[in-house]
C-alpha cells in the first residue's frame, strides 16, 4: 500500500459533496485515484453512516469488495455556539500528519463513513468521520472480499488526543472560497448579544 505520508497534499482546501476528492481504491494495485464525493443517483450519499453499513442496499453490497480510504489534511465542521448560531472549525491531527478516512467506492464515486464522535469531538459535532490508523487501513484496502464484520471490525474510535480543533473564519461556508488561509485559527467567537440585552 502506498504509505499514506506519500500521497500528494491537495491543493483544494475546501472540497464539497459531489466535487472530485482524491482516494486510494482496493483493487489489485490500490491505486491513487479521482473520485466524485457522493455515490449516484442519491446526492445525499456522500455520508454513510456505520450503523447501518452492512445492512442499507445502498452501501452493504459494497462493504466487502468496494473499500476505499479518501486521505485528508483535514476537515472543516460547524459547532453550535451558546446561542445557537454556529462556527466553524478546522479538525486535524495532533502530529500532523494526514487524516486516512474509511470509504466506500462505486464507479467514479465515493461515500465517507462516519460514526459517533468520540469524546473530544462532542463538543463541535454529532459525528464525525472514522479515522483509520495505518494498519487498520492496510486492511480496509485488502483486495480480497472481507466479510462484513471484519471490515466493520476495523472501523474502532479514535483515542480522544488524536485529533484537535481550533476556529476558523466563516468564509469556509462558501465553497467558492478555497485558499490555504482557511485553515488559519481565528479568535474564539463570541456569543452573539440577544436582543433583549440592548434594552
Amino acid at each position: 500500500m502506498r504509505p499514506l505520508r506519500s500521497v500528494p497534499r491537495s491543493t483544494a482546501v475546501n472540497v464539497a459533496p459531489q466535487t472530485a476528492v482524491a482516494a486510494i481504491v482496493n483493487d489489485a494495485d490500490r491505486r491513487l485515484t479521482t473520485l466524485r464525493w457522493g455515490l449516484r443517483p442519491n446526492r445525499s450519499s456522500f455520508n454513510a453512516r456505520i450503523e447501518t453499513l452492512a445492512t442499507s442496499p445502498l452501501y452493504g453490497p459494497l462493504l466487502p469488495y468496494s473499500r476505499c480510504i479518501v486521505p485528508a489534511d483535514g476537515y472543516f465542521e460547524w459547532r453550535l455556539l451558546a446561542d445557537g448560531s454556529k462556527a466553524p472549525v478546522w479538525i486535524h491531527r495532533a502530529d500532523g500528519e494526514q487524516l486516512a478516512f474509511a470509504g466506500l467506492w462505486d464507479g467514479d464515486a465515493c461515500t465517507i463513513v462516519t460514526e459517533p464522535p468520540n469524546e473530544a469531538l462532542a463538543r463541535v459535532h454529532d459525528r464525525m468521520p472514522v479515522v483509520l490508523p495505518e494498519d487498520a487501513a492496510r486492511a480496509w484496502l485488502s483486495a480480497t472480499e472481507l466479510p462484513p464484520e471484519e471490515a466493520l471490525a476495523l472501523l474502532k474510535p479514535l483515542p480522544n488526543d488524536v485529533l484537535v480543533f481550533h476556529p476558523v473564519a466563516r468564509d469556509v461556508g462558501n465553497v467558492r472560497n478555497d485558499r490555504p488561509e482557511l485553515i488559519d485559527p481565528v479568535a474564539e467567537p463570541q456569543a452573539q448579544p440577544s436582543l433583549f440585552d440592548a434594552r
